[in-house]
């Protein structure tokens, strides 16, 4: 998942443990932000969200009000990127940072993982996610991740 350019000197990459620094990374960051084109267009749409990552994805939940939501349905593919808070970053030009492609999947509300994940969403983020999930235009999104890099 993590891929970190080419190795200092002679020695080979330590896979275990950047993957435990992007682990650990990804744990601290409460929003991703994502980009996805539009059937049709030349332009991404972009969109911020907070999310909770659960099992082998993260989630968020999603409304269709938003310019990235029905563009996410129906294409079924991101981009998803993670970023250091910029208070917490020495160099702006060198902030810590993942993204990724992923495939994008809707987990209707009859699914027994809805209360699963917006629960583990609720925990994160608070009572504000009971709320959204009684919207109609709030659809449950996971990102799960392919290729992608981890620069820290």
């Amino acid at each position: 998942m993590a891929d970190t350019g080419s190795p200092r000197g002679n020695e080979p990459p330590d896979r275990v443990a950047e993957a435990d620094r992007l682990a650990g990374f990804a744990e601290a960051q409460s929003a991703l932000v994502l980009a996805v084109t539009a059937d049709g267009q030349t332009l991404p749409e972009i969109g911020t969200l907070p999310f909770v990552r659960h099992g082998d994805a993260f989630w968020v939940l999603a409304s269709e009000l938003a310019s990235h939501t029905r563009p996410l349905l129906d294409r079924g593919e991101a981009r998803v990127a993670l970023l250091a808070d910029s208070s917490a970053t020495r160099n702006p030009f060198a902030r810590e940072r993942a993204h990724w492609a992923a495939r994008v999947e809707s987990v209707e509300r009859g699914d027994e993982r809805f209360a699963t994940i917006t629960t583990a969403l609720r925990a994160r983020h608070g009572k504000t996610v009971d709320l959204l999930c009684g919207l109609g235009d709030f659809h449950l999104l996971g990102f799960h991740l392919a290729a992608g890099h981890y620069v820290n």
